[in-house]
């Protein structure tokens, strides 16, 4: 499966993020006090995510780094979590990007320690004063994102029964839902696993109104084109240098700073030319392409090359 933000995992976020986890494991072995399941290192101290240490201490990074540790007593904590990352995560990576899948990682996992940070806070209960650990949260939210995606894709449960993906994101939120709510004490931060879903709910939901804003936008644009292709032509050779003029600058600053120079309305700028050349094809390779040449200036196919230059610098 290979998307538009495509990226081989074997140089995106995946494969980094499952090392970064192996590495902080491996630390944690070195540094447990025993080998008991009840040990604390002083790495779990410090970055597990104890809500207790996060209110009264200030630790707020524990949000984000209990993330980076699994329990020593069990190598299947670290290697499940992993194989999912793994499995679900390199599919999201190739469609969207490392940049956007990266930052969907992070956003559902520290969702999921905001997730156990409150609902600890209001019970003070227990597990107020012991540490969580695991990227499940954040895995959970991979789970979510996969089934968005490819709703039909089967995937073996228990590595024996088939199930589709959106059926099984329906099974895991209800099972854990079940669990939280009459499973009694566990060890197991089904907290945490609804907070990696809600989380992930919650950025389909914000991009789905983003995207129906651009939607009108695009249709509202269209109009305006329409319009335009009907008006006197009487100065399109200026509109043809301004527009060049407009998308020099914008690869300049993509070169230079990447797509973070870039403002709303540059983006928008983008989305709207590679919808309206989604179906081009440039007749010249990209080594070809210099937008200060004349002949690319006023090549029919101009605009479409600079999709395609667009997109192979977003992807660097």
């Amino acid at each position: 499966m290979k998307g538009r933000g495509s990226a081989s995992p074997y140089q995106g976020w995946v494969l980094r993020l499952i090392i970064a986890n192996i590495v902080a494991y491996v630390f944690q072995i070195f540094t447990a006090a025993d080998h008991s399941p009840y040990s604390m290192s002083a790495l779990t101290y410090y970055l597990g995510l104890t809500p207790a240490l996060v209110v009264e201490k200030g630790f707020v990074w524990q949000i984000v780094s209990y993330m980076f540790l699994h329990s020593t007593s069990g190598f299947f904590h670290i290697f499940f979590n992993m194989y999912a990352v793994l499995i679900f995560g390199t599919p999201i990576e190739q469609e969207w990007g490392s940049r956007k899948f990266l930052g969907y990682y992070f956003f559902c996992g520290a969702g999921a320690g905001l997730s156990i940070l409150v609902i600890n806070l209001i019970s003070r209960g227990d597990a107020y004063n012991i540490p969580t650990i695991g990227a499940s949260g954040a895995v959970f939210g991979l789970l979510l994102a996969f089934g968005v995606l490819y709703p039909n894709a089967e995937i073996l449960l228990f590595f024996i029964i088939p199930i589709k993906a959106k059926y099984l994101v329906m099974l895991y939120g209800l099972l854990e839902l079940y669990l939280e709510l009459f499973g009694g004490h566990s060890s197991i931060s089904h907290v945490g696993h609804l907070g990696g879903l809600f989380f992930g709910i919650v950025y389909f939901l914000v991009t789905r109104r983003k995207s129906i804003r651009f939607r009108t936008r695009m249709r509202s644009a269209g109009r305006e084109r329409r319009a335009a292709d009907t008006a006197p032509k009487s100065h399109s050779g200026g509109a043809v240098q301004d527009e060049r003029a407009r998308q020099k600058d914008i690869l300049a600053r993509l070169k230079k700073d990447g797509a973070s120079a870039l403002s709303d309305d540059e983006i928008q700028y983008i989305k709207y030319l590679s919808i309206m050349k989604d179906d081009e094809s440039p007749r010249c390779d990209s080594v070809d392409y210099n937008i200060d040449d004349s002949y690319c200036a006023n090549c029919e196919d101009a605009d479409a090359c600079f999709i395609r230059e667009v997109k192979r610098l977003m992807k660097n």
